[in-house]
């Protein structure tokens, strides 16, 4: 009796971490896929950073200022949607109107950060290094696509609250902007 009790433990405890094993590989391809969707979010970013160190080292005191406005601007839209994003991993709808408030939102953005720097790297005396312009064809796109990965992938993420705060974790690594401040804050001009 104790042996069939000590074996149907261990067939138990061997299903277990099958099914532990399953989904664990099923939130790595999740987060895989994830990260790839989410990436042309965070090369926007990572240029947008990259664009404001050069200016920082280059724009004089009131062209940084300008540039801080128009920056600021950006990361606000861009951290609101990055938030939406977030948040639907647990909510039980989709709002599709707020995806694409969102979107035009960081769109729009997008292009004001681009006049903005455009103006300001003409009047600055020294050119700034690297690109000078931040694409907006990804977010289209990309808005349309989130829907259709909340259908995918809701009903698995709300049986797991684990892997809600893994993903909610890894959006916000992967798309929330840093303030302007906490960019290239070693002493500049």
């Amino acid at each position: 009796m104790r042996a069939r009790s000590l074996a149907s433990a261990l067939i138990r405890t061997c299903l277990a971490a099958l099914l532990v094993g399953g989904c664990a590989r099923h939130a790595t391809a999740t987060s895989n896929e994830l990260s790839e969707k989410l990436a042309p979010f965070a090369q926007t970013r990572a240029k947008a950073i990259a664009m404001v160190i050069s200016a920082k080292h280059t724009f004089d005191a009131p062209s940084i200022n300008q540039l801080m406005v128009a920056y600021t601007d950006l990361e606000t839209k861009s951290n609101a949607y990055a938030g939406f994003l977030a948040e639907a991993g647990s909510v039980d709808s989709f709002d599709a109107r707020k995806n694409d408030v969102y979107a035009t939102r960081l769109r729009n953005a997008i292009a004001a950060f681009n006049v903005a720097y455009a103006a300001l790297s003409k009047q600055s005396p020294v050119s700034p290094n690297g690109s000078t312009r931040l694409s907006d064809t990804w977010v289209a796109p990309f808005a349309q696509s989130v829907q259709a990965y909340w259908d995918r992938y809701h009903n698995m993420l709300a049986s797991s609250p684990r892997t809600v705060a893994y993903l909610t974790q890894q959006i916000k690594s992967d798309t929330i902007y840093p303030n302007f401040e906490d960019i290239a804050t070693e002493r500049v001009r």
